[in-house]
């Protein structure tokens, strides 16, 4: 998965549990696509503590992923639903019940 989209998902499963500041600076960074001397000039911190700030809490992101997994099951039970999906709608059902039973299966 390319890092953009991965820390996408990372700060909307897990944005809420860092720091106002840090959770603000990702989401500049990566909703409003701002540079880091835009981020830096808006909080009235240097473009150096945007990327401390930022390294910190991606690294923080990672460590509650590691730990939880929400994002990786999440993505693991979209995938097999759209598989389930085109199952069905080719008139498969035993294939849409695999699939389904594969999402039962997915490690909580």
């Amino acid at each position: 998965m390319e890092p953009r989209v991965e820390t996408a998902y990372l700060l909307d499963f897990y944005g809420a549990l860092l720091t106002p500041k840090r959770r603000e600076m990702l989401r500049m960074r990566y909703e409003e696509d701002m540079s880091l001397s835009e981020i830096g000039a808006q909080m009235g911190v240097s473009r150096q503590a945007v990327s401390d700030g930022m390294l910190a809490a991606r690294k923080k992101l990672e460590e509650y992923e590691a730990k939880l997994g929400l994002v990786r099951r999440y993505l693991a039970i979209n995938a097999e639903a759209a598989a389930c999906l085109a199952a069905l709608e080719a008139d498969d059902r035993a294939g849409a019940r695999r699939h389904l039973h594969n999402i039962l299966q997915i490690e909580r």
